[in-house]
């Protein structure tokens, strides 16, 4: 049975907003499904927008993942079927809290609370049974890798009071989404990587989708670790593809540019260099069985949502 009302972190920014997208955009059978997004802040512009857009099947939840006591006391016990957690690291966190205590106190009060399923969105390190011991000298890495054993381990020692789902989600295809990141990260790329190293990329919006397929069908996804990507590309593919699906050449700053944040920000530049010796190994064909519309660079492109077409 589905994961009738599910709680959303981060609600509204880019991987918890696909996922409530998708769980709205679930076709009518796997409905009703009730949507707690939470937010750190329920007055900013994107919590009321998104609560003005779904009324009846959406409430906002102000509150902090690593202070959850708080979230679940409003809500009676057992009321909460199944918990989508993102954290990010704490540079980009307002708060600095790790993302350890970000994940670990909200997993052990929604177990406390009596919910059913979880959904962890976390990184590929180099397969779905490598990524279990290859934390990876990243340090954006080692953090999912930690919270990843927590929440396996965790329902060992609970004995079936909860299931999980573990999502593993290469780069974004959405680095290249118009705008200066785009030719920041191609020049990252460009100056990091060999011409023939193959680069796998995923869109947010898949990841969205894969999350809303294991609250549908928890059991079918029960106690299972995914990587996601839906393309893997070379540099010089990627700019003949850009080029045949927008007739424009792949805006690119200039290598000097790129070397230089990749100098400055020197954990983008770990993860760059793991990328070229170690390399993503999401298995591709495999999540294209489990979601047939599965986006790679091309059908990203012309996706008008993504900037690139009309």
């Amino acid at each position: 049975m589905a994961s009738n009302t599910i709680l959303v972190v981060g609600a509204t920014g880019r991987q918890g907003g696909a996922v409530v997208k998708a769980l709205l955009d679930l076709p009518a059978q796997n409905l009703p499904i009730r949507i707690l997004a939470l937010t750190r802040n329920a007055q900013s512009k994107n919590a009321k927008k998104l609560a003005e857009s779904h009324k009846g099947v959406l409430e906002i939840i102000q509150g902090d993942s690593s202070q959850p006591k708080p979230i679940f006391k409003t809500l009676p016990k057992g009321s909460v079927d199944g918990l989508f957690i993102v954290t990010v690291p704490p540079m980009d966190d307002r708060s600095n809290v790790s993302e350890e205590d970000q994940a670990l106190p909200l997993i052990d009060a929604a177990v406390e609370h009596g919910v059913k399923h979880i959904v962890f969105t976390s990184v590929e390190r180099g397969g779905d049974e490598k990524s279990w011991s290859n934390p990876t000298n990243v340090p954006r890495f080692i953090p999912k890798h930690n919270i990843e054993l927590y929440l396996r381990d965790k329902a060992e020692k609970e004995q079936g009071k909860f299931t999980w789902t573990i999502l593993r989600p290469v780069a974004y295809l959405e680095n290249f989404k118009p705008g200066i990141f785009c030719s920041v990260f191609t020049a990252m790329w460009a100056t990091s990587l060999s011409p023939t190293t193959k680069l796998q990329l995923v869109s947010v919006r898949d990841i969205g989708k894969f999350a809303a397929k294991a609250f549908v069908e928890p059991v079918k996804w029960s106690n299972k670790a995914l990587g996601l990507a839906g393309v893997e590309l070379t540099l010089p593919e990627a700019r003949e593809r850009f080029r045949e699906v927008t007739g424009n050449d792949l805006p690119e700053a200039w290598g000097l540019f790129g070397r230089g944040i990749l100098w400055i920000r020197k954990e983008v530049g770990m993860m760059f260099q793991y990328f070229e010796d170690e390399g993503c190994q999401a298995v591709i064909e495999e999540r294209r069985k489990d979601l047939p519309e599965l986006q790679d660079f091309e059908a990203w492109l012309k996706d008008p949502s993504n900037g690139w077409t009309k």
